[in-house]
């Protein structure tokens, strides 16, 4: 069917989306970890030539001879890594952006610490002299890897309320595009039906005049019966009007409407609890969904099978329909009040899309499928009661 297939490829642009976006994240991800990776290597070499210069240096070391330039120029030359350079006994030699306060306020246990976190983050650098001495140097990372680390997290949030507020949009469109339509399906619905009708309203009133027959009584049924159908499409076009019912009085009008038109094999029950009061409803739209969710239930029952309407009330208006049929595949149980999803081969899936609409849009109720097997399915309708 083409609602089908216009569905499906709405699935597949949606797969779509989400795939390149994955993909775009997956190599934002590892482009991102390459270069914090080459960014590491190159401050390890520093650090280690920072190592070198400072041995060359104490090794050999003499007052009456200037410092080579090389040397002097890597231990002198600014960078932003953090660093500290420590004896055996982890008393503070050197140290280089680090927090100055700190290391006067609490020396050994701000080293203590800055050596665990340092060594965590990169292995430290042996500096060894010629007599058996020798240092350590801790290094952390830069400003600049710090700052790359925390960036795809960044990126990944402002990319993700991006792709949210297009989705919104995109969905918000979507709801109002699918409310035109739906208007204006059942305006041109109700304007197509209504010409005929009135055509044979007329023919019938010339009918009985002259004959008085059972034919003529069920014709006359079968336009009323066009009639409503007609009603209640236009009512979809418009802001349904509201009365006072009892859910009962028009679930035992349904019911007895469908009896008279299924195979004997099939029974349908209704349980309803007393003292029930009325409520706000259109009586007309809620008698569709009755029929298309009573219809459903019908079709899904092979040869003999109970259909089952179950009425309770409190906070809110209950209503469970239940039947005994083949049950809805898993697959599209998900997506059953979608427009275009149908369980039916030559079916439309506007069924329960409607249903939905009515239940919920119209009477600021809910409609769900609780459950659903090989051996029944189970709906539940809530209307709240003020």
């Amino acid at each position: 069917m083409s609602f089908k297939r216009f569905f499906f490829k709405i699935d597949i642009i949606r797969l779509t989306v989400i795939t390149l976006y994955l993909c775009f994240v997956v190599i934002t991800l590892w482009n991102t970890n390459k270069l914090i990776q080459r960014i590491e290597y190159d401050e390890r070499l520093q650090m280690e030539l920072w190592g070198t210069a400072q041995q060359k240096f104490a090794s050999g070391v003499d007052l009456n001879q200037p410092i080579e330039p090389l040397t002097f120029k890597v231990l002198t030359s600014k960078n932003s890594i953090p660093m500290i350079v420590v004896d055996r006994k982890n008393r503070l030699l050197f140290s280089n952006n680090i927090d100055q306060k700190k290391i006067k306020k609490d020396s050994t246990n701000y080293i203590n610490k800055l050596i665990k976190d340092f060594s965590l983050i990169n292995e430290p650098i042996e500096i060894k002299f010629e007599n058996n001495f020798y240092q350590k140097l801790y290094y952390g990372n830069s400003k600049l890897v710090t700052q790359l680390k925390l960036y795809p997290v960044a990126f990944l949030i402002i990319i993700s309320i991006l792709i949210l507020l297009i989705f919104m949009y995109y969905r918000s469109s979507q709801i109002a595009l699918e409310n035109k339509l739906w208007s204006a399906m059942a305006k041109e619905t109700a304007h197509q039906l209504g010409t005929p009708i009135s055509s044979l309203l007329g023919w019938l009133m010339v009918l009985k005049e002259n004959h008085d027959s059972e034919t003529l009584n069920k014709m006359n049924k079968d336009v009323e019966r066009l009639k409503t159908i007609s009603e209640r499409f236009s009512k979809i076009g418009a802001i349904p009007e509201k009365k006072l019912y009892k859910l009962s009085s028009i679930v035992d009008e349904i019911v007895e409407y469908m009896r008279i038109r299924i195979p004997a094999t099939i029974e349908i029950i209704v349980q309803k609890e007393d003292g029930e009061i009325p409520i706000n409803l259109n009586k007309e739209l809620i008698q569709w969904v009755l029929e298309n969710m009573i219809k459903n239930s019908i079709d899904s029952i092979e040869k003999k099978g109970k259909i089952k309407l179950e009425i309770n009330w409190g906070s809110k208006l209950i209503l469970k329909i239940s039947d005994t049929g083949s049950g809805i595949e898993k697959e599209i149980q998900s997506k059953v009040f979608d427009a275009g999803v149908s369980t039916k081969t030559r079916g439309w899936g506007i069924g329960l899309s409607l249903a939905k609409r009515i239940i919920e849009k119209y009477h600021k109720g809910k409609i769900k499928l609780l459950n659903s097997s090989k051996n029944g399915t189970e709906f539940l309708i809530e209307i709240p009661i003020n």
